[in-house]
């Protein structure tokens, strides 16, 4: 493989037949063993700009499940519970009738993906809103607490039963605070992250580059 450091030797037959290495390990898109994913470079370094937008178009359908990895549904989070159990005013998550006479769904005025002024989006109103009185569920600014109001299922088991729906293909915002950008390696460390990572188990440490790289 040509590199600007060297190019490196890469005896695929032998990762793949002679160890008896699964494909998925390396290509993680691949939907099944035995299956060949996309080369590497396809989607690490990758620049996250307008560009990138039109991907649905330039990259395999079947590779969606590798980034839309989960899929978030609601839980049944307890209306009747919150106003009758807990005694909670119905203000205390709607609005009083200076904006609503009579409490509405949130999606009647949150538009479900985009803040609009002072109009947040469906997403941003409802966790401001559980936020306020459930500080530790988005404590830790991650996927970690997502569990506490959703229920997660991975892309690519749903993928596996037919076709991924559309509700899954969600932006990386709507479960990361992360940029996109920072969520996946580049294309050197997504190469040294899986090689080193590997060879370091099987036969200590790689501190040379030139233990890989050749001129």
């Amino acid at each position: 493989m040509n590199n600007t450091a060297g190019r490196v030797v890469f005896d695929h037959a032998s990762h793949a037949d002679k160890l008896g290495i699964d494909c998925q390990v390396c290509h993680h898109d691949a939907l099944a063993a035995g299956q060949a994913g996309q080369n590497c470079r396809t989607c690490h370094g990758l620049e996250f700009d307008a560009s990138f937008k039109g991907h649905s178009v330039s990259l395999d359908p079947a590779t969606c499940a590798t980034c839309h990895h989960m899929i978030l549904s609601h839980k049944k989070w307890g209306h009747s519970r919150h106003t009758r159990d807990l005694n909670i005013d119905c203000q205390a998550c709607h609005h009083g009738p200076q904006i609503e006479a009579t409490p509405q769904n949130c999606a009647n005025c949150h538009d479900r993906k985009t803040d609009m002024g002072p109009i947040l989006s469906l997403k941003n109103a409802v966790h401001t809103r559980c936020a306020s009185c459930h500080e530790e569920a988005f404590a830790e600014g991650d996927m970690t607490s997502c569990s506490s109001c959703h229920t997660a299922t991975a892309s690519r088991d749903v993928q596996k039963q037919g076709r991924l729906p559309k509700s899954a293909l969600v932006p990386c915002s709507t479960c990361h605070d992360t940029e996109p950008s920072r969520l996946v390696p580049g294309v050197m460390a997504a190469y040294h992250g899986l090689c080193i990572s590997c060879h370091e188990k099987q036969g200590g440490p790689v501190d040379n580059c030139a233990q890989c790289h050749t001129k």
